[in-house]
């Protein structure tokens, strides 16, 4: 039910984009699996007819499709906004890699309005509030996986002294530096003695 409520929307907002829709029939019959990690849900998107349908997955591998794009949801989600992301280290893609970067310009072109949308189901009185709401929620999951990032940086530099701190790197550096100035100076007098003798 959510799927198809969501189809309808994407559908929906397509229609009214008359440059997007002749892109879509290039599409025909292309299939993107979608694969959540860390929710380990599958989801396969068809394109049929200048249309999207979406639909749910017991496997990765019940139906052929030409992209596999994997990764957390927020990352997934993220391509919304940014269609950047589809290429970056927290997805992966494996497939056609011409139909990712097809996709990625077809995202990139789309200016999806959430709000507009969800007013079709709410009204304009919980349309606003709610992509408020989902427009906070995206900043704070960011802003608190970035902050977690950095406390496990920090603990694993200073706690448990798993990983170097910038001054020990930076003197590690320095005492490199000096192993092979070191060992050029040798070389080059190993070379004087051996031309004398």
């Amino acid at each position: 039910m959510i799927l198809a409520t969501l189809s309808h929307a994407v559908n929906h907002a397509l229609s009214q984009d008359p440059e997007i829709l002749p892109r879509l029939s290039d599409l025909q019959d292309r299939r993107i699996h979608l694969h959540l990690t860390d929710l380990n849900q599958y989801f396969t998107v068809h394109f049929d007819q200048q249309k999207i349908h979406l639909s749910g997955l017991q496997s990765p591998d019940i139906d052929q499709a030409d992209l596999h794009i994997s990764g957390r949801s927020l990352a997934l989600i993220k391509l919304a906004r940014d269609p950047d992301a589809l290429f970056s280290a927290d997805i992966t893609i494996k497939g056609d890699i011409q139909f990712a970067k097809t996709l990625q310009d077809l995202l990139a072109d789309f200016d999806f309005d959430w709000e507009q949308q969800l007013a079709q189901f709410t009204g304009d009185t919980l349309a606003h509030p709610i992509a408020n709401g989902i427009q906070s929620f995206h900043r704070w999951a960011s802003q608190t996986t970035q902050d977690f990032t950095l406390d496990i940086a920090e603990y694993l530099r200073e706690e448990s002294r798993i990983l170097p701190d910038a001054s020990e790197v930076n003197s590690f550096m320095k005492g490199v530096d000096k192993i092979r100035g070191d060992m050029d100076r040798l070389e080059a007098r190993v070379q004087r003695l051996q031309a004398n003798i």
